[in-house]
């Protein structure tokens, strides 16, 4: 059963929001803010209701950049994970019961504490591109084997 989730990245002054997961899936490694997508929500509500439960804030305008497709075992992928950013945002991110909220210089990302996919499309996103990336885990998720990222283009 494929899950879809969504992500999303607040920007300001030339730096980016990342949270630290504290429990789930990628708990410790630093993170966009985002989730499941729950039934009945559409991609952009499940995005600004995750950014409000996660760290307290309250997104207005999103900008799409893309989707990731997250494979281990079988052939239909674990997770959907539609990308966003926004620079459209009230209130202070705060620490929540989920995670822990920190400010990275978008050229200064602590990838080496994040998901290992990160480092071949995040810096792309935050460069303005939009993207799609595949990518095929070991079976628990603590191994990269294979990826592809390719840019959106407008038709």
């Amino acid at each position: 059963m494929t899950t879809v989730a969504t992500v999303v990245y607040l920007l300001r002054n030339g730096k980016v929001l990342l949270i630290r997961k504290k429990k789930g899936f990628g708990a410790g490694k630093y993170n966009g803010v985002g989730g499941k997508v729950e039934p009945g929500e559409d991609l952009e509500e499940s995005a600004r209701r995750e950014v409000l439960e996660e760290v307290g804030v309250r997104v207005g305008r999103l900008e799409y950049r893309g989707w990731l497709e997250f494979y281990s075992v079988d052939e239909k992928p674990d997770w959907v994970v539609y990308v966003f950013v926004s620079r459209d945002f009230e209130g202070e991110p705060r620490q929540t019961e989920e995670a822990d909220p920190y400010w990275f210089e978008v050229d200064a990302l602590p990838l080496d504490e994040m998901w290992e996919d990160d480092r071949y499309w995040l810096p792309r996103v935050l460069n303005g591109e939009k993207v799609r990336g595949v990518f095929r885990f070991d079976e628990d998720y603590t191994k990269l084997l294979e990826w592809r990222v390719e840019e959106l283009r407008e038709s």
